[in-house]
């Protein structure tokens, strides 16, 4: 079977008119107007994002036939342009992920390690006639899926929900080319009919299924049953929905023994009201989605008032990836200092393979704001008892393959679980040139090695004792929100000592809000030194780069929300010169609603 051959018919006609519609037009140096690819076969081309907002997020439900991203897994028995219909909406590689990064910076020893894995990759190991999925390799599952195609292997991309909201937290510098894309159908009222399609699809293809993994949060379920169905390595059914659920997670935790939070899961007010009759004094608690990420919608609440605004705030609304909260889950507050315990499994051996202490903030009236993290190692009691209860924990969820990413609160009485997660650590993968100059290894090649080289996996020492390196991820905080002009802190964080790598999310001419979450923060550097010192000076001026007046962003306009937006203008069948007229529609400022009048 020729790679690609059943998911890249000839462009035609009607996929040329949908290339045409996605073309923006963007001032060139010299003020002519310049239009640019955004989608289709020709070379891809990052393209700024000008207003744009892409067809992908406008769709909350896929309506029969136009939206469907299904893909058929054999050979074509439909007429060649229904095929094409479906594969239009969804490539093989997104093209929307260039729509929503705009510039990436690396030192130039880095660009050389660069250079030098890529001869690497050229005598990467050739095809295997085995296949591994990997469901929604988005954020750092898309490295994994980079790694696995690495090892040989004919790698699968498995969509669990229609419109991902996360589908675009993909470095740019990532490259996997996925050899089927098969999208999950979450909306079908018979899930089990569901499932078994999506395995139906997974089966037709011509190569041995070897692993299936997930890739993100938002594929753990999806990825569960699909192991346990087709009776692959993995961690079992038992406690599968307790991985994801936070309440039932902390209840799994607390049935086996092991320390876990005093909390409540509820979906009427008059519940909670009177689960905190009686609440310790001073009052202190937490409320949040039930199953969401990214201190998305996490509140720190001081009275039983605070705690009814934030859960009539949660509950109905839709969370940071993409669900609706039916309740909201109320929890005593922990007080201590958090950290991050990454581990692999393999047939019930646990591995630590990172500890990251967090840096956490109240800020922008949010009190759980990420502004960045460190890397530690087993250097005392304190972090040997963290180490311990993070084993006790993967034991009480039976995460006995694979991935885990874990939140723990160290406290005066110990280590109390937060969350964990049976997938990879996120953030897009930031953090990995960190952990590989920190510990030698990171958590993505432990987790190919416990499925795939046994021996690897044996390798790798139980925890870390010890640090190569000293190094910090620090995750930006706008604190003034307003249109940007320039970014003349941008050259600052590359001068310093310790400067890594920087990704910038936003660029000139962009609004940014301010920071109450990992979903909108504008960017994050990696700092790496063999001083600590110096990893803690350079921290602590890029912290003062980014206050208001800071240097990190200079403002044309300082207001709260976006005064660009000026609603929408609906294009209908923006093709031919009707495309130019869409692209102008974005220059002004307006969104753009592009709508097919044929299927």
């Amino acid at each position: 079977l020729p790679r690609q051959s059943a998911f890249a018919p000839p462009q035609s006609l009607l996929q040329r008119h949908r290339l045409a519609a996605l073309m923006l037009v963007t001032p060139s140096a010299n003020g002519v107007s310049r239009p640019q690819l955004a989608y289709g076969d020709a070379p891809f081309q990052r393209v700024p994002g000008d207003g744009f907002q892409p067809l992908r997020k406008a769709v909350s439900a896929p309506s029969p036939g136009l939206l469907e991203r299904r893909f058929s897994s054999s050979f074509p028995s439909k007429p060649l342009a229904e095929l094409e219909r479906k594969k239009t909406f969804w490539e093989v590689k997104n093209p929307w992920r260039g729509l929503n990064r705009t510039a990436s910076f690396v030192s130039e020893a880095y660009v050389k390690f660069k250079q030098q894995k890529s001869v690497a990759e050229d005598a990467r190991q050739p095809r295997e006639e085995r296949m591994v999925a990997v469901v929604d390799p988005f954020s750092t599952g898309a490295l994994l899926a980079a790694a696995v195609e690495q090892r040989g292997f004919h790698v699968i991309r498995i969509l669990s929900e229609y419109n991902s909201p996360v589908a675009d937290l993909v470095q740019e510098s990532i490259s996997c080319s996925f050899d089927a894309t098969i999208q999950h159908n979450n909306l079908a009222a018979d899930q089990q009919k569901a499932l078994q399609d999506t395995i139906a699809e997974l089966k037709a293809l011509p190569w041995a299924l070897e692993a299936i993994l997930p890739g993100a949060e938002t594929g753990v379920s999806l990825a569960d049953q699909l192991t346990f169905a087709l009776e692959l390595r993995g961690n079992g059914e038992e406690h599968s929905r307790a991985r994801r659920n936070k309440y039932l997670m902390g209840e799994a935790v607390r049935a086996a023994g092991v320390r876990a939070v005093k909390q409540l899961y509820a979906t009427e007010w008059e519940q909670v009201a009177e689960f905190l009759q009686g609440w310790p004094e001073p009052f202190l608690a937490v409320v949040k989605p039930l199953e969401s990420a990214g201190s998305d919608d996490v509140f720190k609440c001081g009275s039983a008032e605070e705690v009814e605004t934030a859960f009539r705030s949660i509950h109905g609304k839709k969370n940071g990836l993409g669900q609706l909260n039916d309740g909201a889950l109320v929890q005593e507050f922990l007080a201590g200092r958090e950290f991050v315990i990454d581990g692999v499994s393999r047939d019930g051996v646990y591995k630590v393979m990172a500890i990251w202490e967090y840096d956490k903030r109240s800020v922008n009236g949010a009190n759980f704001v990420y502004f960045g993290m460190r890397p530690r190692c087993e250097d005392g009691p304190e972090m040997t008892a963290l180490i311990d209860y993070a084993a006790s924990v993967v034991d009480a969820l039976t995460i006995r393959n694979g991935p885990s990413h874990m939140e723990v609160m160290v406290m005066d009485d110990g280590p109390c679980l937060v969350e964990v997660g049976a997938r990879c650590h996120g953030g897009e993968g930031t953090w990995c040139p960190i952990a590989k100059a920190c510990y030698g290894y990171t958590q993505v090649d432990g987790t190919v090695a416990s499925f795939f080289s046994p021996e690897a996996f044996d390798s790798y020492p139980p925890r870390p004792t010890e640090l190569r390196a000293h190094g910090r991820e620090v995750f930006f905080v706008v604190q003034e929100s307003g249109v940007i002009r320039t970014m003349p802190g941008v050259q600052v964080i590359k001068n310093s000592p310790s400067f890594h790598s920087l990704e910038m999310m936003v660029k000139p001419g962009d609004f940014i809000a301010k920071t109450i979450d990992c979903f909108t923060r504008p960017g994050a550097a990696q700092l790496l030194h063999t001083d600590a010192e110096v990893v803690a000076k350079d921290y602590e001026m890029l912290r003062a780069l980014e206050l208001p007046g800071g240097g990190l962003f200079d403002l044309s306009l300082v207001c709260e929300e976006d005064p660009r937006q000026k609603g929408i203008v609906v294009v209908v069948d923006p093709f031919s010169t009707g495309a130019q007229l869409a692209a102008e529609v974005v220059k002004r400022g307006f969104r753009l609603v592009m709508v097919l009048a044929e299927r």
